[in-house]
């Protein structure tokens, strides 16, 4: 019954719901939230702080390069650098450490790692300590680092469970078809790693002390103004085929959402899951999770501000002159509508290079394709074309690197994009890139077949899934031998 759920997730925007995603406003900043970041950051930093003093009064003298106030302090920042890098500072490892103490613990090991490294190039012989006792003292540094940073990040985020009251900024909500009295808003509660907020029962009355959401289009909204940041979807073996169309179709609509959804239900009641007490018999997995933290998006829209400057000043000479050509034989900029993160649609800048010829779609360029003029063959050839959205980049539009961005309902053979992938609008959930993993993979050019749009995509949802500024990084070096190849590039 869950697979056919998930691939009703997947399926694509419904007309209920799906159509609603334009409207809305943008999420606005949680002020709440950023304090409880840096709230997290001091707590990192005072354990590293802490940990190699703890360690010498363990072990003994600590090591020269471990000694002193401006040791001490590179030992905070790689440790803090480490975790902004990792993603540790990401809402859904902020509010439920339980759940993320490995990768906690992984990114604190690759700090230490760092660390020992540094000792290994700074050191000079003769040392205060022999090698092994310095890599004794290291691992006990270790130990109490990572110790007490995991236990001051369980204690936080207990302490915010508790805090919220009500239905503030980035709240909870609950989702479902049915009635939910309190014992099972009680139980979700516990379940959810924090407490609920808002309820959305399709104008279902409901009585479980929950903030209701009236209708679907309310929801949206909400989503969009950052009053939801986590969602819970609870299903019962009760539900209707009607119930479940609608939970279907909800999934299948926030695919392009940056929020978290989670799926729960009674695994005693679903899949008779015996020697489970009752009352303790409630489950619960991760359908779709953010894709970028809060930091990590901070630091990659830096990134992209400098690189697109940089760009910009490299590239203004050549982007002036072909400015010069095109205005000879008409418009200098083609502009058009493409879907960006969360679905909001902005209009993106290209040179022209095609004719105008009047459509009522969007239809992909094709190999000798009548409208490409030969000025915008070259352009094309090499990627030029694509020089004016460094603008989109420097407005917040763009990315330097993410999934290229498409125009709704493009056409390519005799299906378009949406209807090309179950999974299409999880594109949508980061912003839309200069360059991507599916470019500097040769996935360019045209789509005549939905298994050529299926790789698109799954390249995509990889990058996404496994974003990092190192990713970022390596992706826009591979673009330059991409582009000089020009394979599949028309």
């Amino acid at each position: 019954m869950y697979e056919s759920r998930l691939a009703g997730m997947a399926a694509g925007s419904s007309h209920e719901i799906g159509a609603e995603y334009n409207r809305g406003v943008h999420r606005t900043v949680s002020w709440r939230w950023l304090g409880f970041s840096a709230a997290l950051v001091g707590v990192d930093a005072a354990a590293a702080l802490a940990a190699p003093k703890l360690a010498g009064l363990l072990i003994g003298t600590a090591p020269t390069l471990a000694a002193g106030t401006a040791n001490w302090l590179a030992y905070a920042v790689i440790t803090v650098a480490a975790m902004l890098l990792g993603g540790q500072y990401a809402r859904a490892v902020a509010r439920a450490p339980q759940d993320h103490a490995w990768p906690i613990l992984r990114t604190l090991g690759s700090a230490h790692v760092i660390i020992l490294l540094r000792f290994a190039l700074l050191r000079q012989s003769p040392s205060v300590l022999p090698v092994d006792a310095s890599i004794i003292w290291a691992g006990t540094a270790f130990g109490l680092a990572a110790g007490m940073i995991v236990a001051l990040r369980f204690a936080l985020g207990a302490w915010s469970r508790r805090a919220v009251v009500g239905a503030p900024s980035g709240a909870t909500a609950l989702v479902m078809t049915g009635h939910c009295d309190r014992d099972l808003r009680d139980r979700l509660d516990g379940l959810s790693g924090r407490r609920l907020g808002y309820m959305f029962a399709w104008g279902l009355p409901q009585a479980a002390g929950l903030r209701m959401i009236g209708d679907a289009e309310s929801f949206v909204a909400m989503l969009r103004a950052g009053k939801i940041d986590d969602i819970m979807v609870f299903t019962r073996r009760s539900d209707d085929a009607i119930a479940r169309r609608k939970i279907d179709a909800l999934l299948a609509s926030l695919a392009d959402q940056p929020v978290r959804v989670r799926l729960a239900f009674d695994a005693v009641a679903e899949i008779g899951a015996g020697g489970v007490a009752r009352g303790q018999s409630l489950r619960m997995v991760t359908v779709l999770d953010r894709p970028i933290g809060t930091w990590g998006a901070a630091f990659k829209r830096g990134f992209d501000l400098i690189g697109a400057l940089v760009l910009l000043g490299v590239f203004a000479p050549l982007m002036a002159i072909i400015a010069l050509l095109l205005r000879m034989s008409g418009p200098v900029l083609f502009r058009q509508r493409r879907i960006g993160r969360d679905g909001v649609a902005f209009t993106v800048l290209k040179f022209r290079t095609m004719r105008p010829v009047p459509t009522r779609a969007t239809l992909q360029a094709r190999r000798d394709d009548t409208r490409i003029t030969r000025l915008g063959a070259v352009l094309r050839r090499l990627s030029l074309d694509e020089l004016p959205q460094i603008f989109n980049v420097l407005q917040g539009e763009m990315s330097l690197v993410g999934p290229r961005p498409h125009a709704p309902n493009t056409i390519a053979g005799d299906f378009t994009f949406e209807q090309a992938s179950a999974f299409y609008g999880v594109r949508h959930r980061v912003k839309p890139g200069l360059t991507g993993l599916a470019q500097v993979r040769g996935l360019r050019g045209p789509t005549a077949g939905v298994d050529m749009v299926a790789a698109r995509v799954a390249a995509d949802l990889e990058y996404i899934e496994h974003w990092s500024p190192w990713l970022d990084f390596v992706i826009l070096l591979r673009t330059v031998p991409a582009v000089l190849g020009g394979e599949n590039a028309f």
